[in-house]
């Protein structure tokens, strides 16, 4: 009844270099009235963007907020071993989501809680993960197409690895972290894991509420937030097989490093696009190590770009890495909106 007589305001918040990037879009009766993108300055919430946005949303009872986790401690694993908030057995306390009763996206509690902090003066409704990106980006995808699927933006790159709708391998790289000797923070976070924990308390619906975030007493929410990620902290992990007949002679490991370094040379105009290009080739690495992999080979890379990916990138994905590889332009904060009024309808 009241969506009748009111309009809907969506209001989406990314944090950009220099600041943050707000879209607000006003629904009524599902056709957009206005839309409007604002930039404001400052690495945390200003006082003019949070007035903005209070004034934004008087307007009406019935309005939604919705940012991204960029935080480090999140992941994606396959199956569901539990729904809503549980907690490992190093006492890390998580939310998890399943979806499609397939896989799972997991955050850290410590991490929803700095971000409902973060924005506490306007509140938040929904927190989506970087998969949740990933997974509407290239919904039609993945169904059918074995690949790698990346999604990007400035200081995140998140990869999943998906065999029609099973998850086969996740990982989230935030904050640039270098990939270089990595290989045990890659293990930890593999997404065919096996963990032992305890769970606290399950959510109806299967979708996070952000009211469970202890201390949090003055949010403006809806019940429930679909859509979060992972904490990187697993408790209990797979052991992953390498075969020795398999390992690469000394001569092999000194003409590939020859070569990576003579790719770094050539993308030196792009240090983003090197550092991409070394997460692929490090999360094919990875997996092509598991014993889950049975011999398979990823023949296509899907990435969802919001930085602008060079031709460069593609060309030495295609040349030094033999992939297939299709690169969509997405708007981030277009994208979370979307998501948004998709996750309304569902209330």
């Amino acid at each position: 009844m009241l969506e009748r007589l009111f309009q809907k305001i969506f209001v989406s918040i990314v944090p950009v270099a220099d600041g943050h990037e707000v879209l607000t879009v006003a629904l009524k009766n599902k056709k957009i009235l206005y839309k409007e993108q604002r930039h404001f300055e400052g690495n945390e919430p200003s006082a003019v963007m949070n007035r903005y946005i209070q004034e934004v949303v008087d307007a009406s009872p019935i309005y939604y907020i919705s940012t991204i986790n960029t935080k480090s401690h999140q992941g994606a694993y396959e199956g569901c071993l539990n729904n809503g908030k549980t907690q490992h057995r190093d006492d890390t306390r998580v939310s998890e989501v399943c979806r499609n009763k397939k896989w799972t996206f997991y955050a850290s509690l410590d991490d929803l809680h700095s971000l409902t902090y973060e924005y506490h003066v306007v509140g938040l409704d929904f927190i989506f993960s970087p998969f949740s990106i990933l997974e509407y980006s290239f919904a039609d995808k993945m169904k059918d197409v074995f690949a790698l699927y990346a999604f990007s933006m400035p200081g995140l790159f998140t990869v999943a690895i998906f065999d029609g709708d099973r998850l086969e391998y996740a990982y989230h790289y935030a904050h640039n972290k270098a990939p270089e000797g990595s290989e045990e923070i890659l293990e930890a976070s593999a997404s065919n894991f096996t963990s032992n924990i305890v769970e606290e308390e399950e959510d109806k619906d299967g979708l996070i509420n952000l009211d469970d975030i202890e201390g949090l007493e003055d949010l403006d929410i809806i019940d429930d937030l679909d859509s979060l990620s992972d904490i990187d902290d697993l408790n209990e992990l797979e052991e992953v097989h390498e075969f020795s007949e398999d390992m690469p002679t000394t001569e092999e490991k000194r003409l590939s490093k020859e070569n990576s370094f003579m790719i770094k040379g050539d993308m030196d105009s792009s240090a983003e696009d090197y550092q991409r290009f070394t997460y692929i080739q490090k999360t094919l690495n990875q997996f092509y190590s598991m014993e889950e992999c049975q011999g398979r080979f990823i023949e296509t890379v899907c990435i969802a770009d919001s930085q602008g990916a060079s031709e460069e990138l593609k060309r030495y994905l295609e040349e030094e890495l033999f992939l297939n590889v299709l690169v969509r332009k997405i708007d981030v904060i277009e994208t979370i909106s979307a998501l948004a009024m998709q996750e309304e309808e569902g209330l």
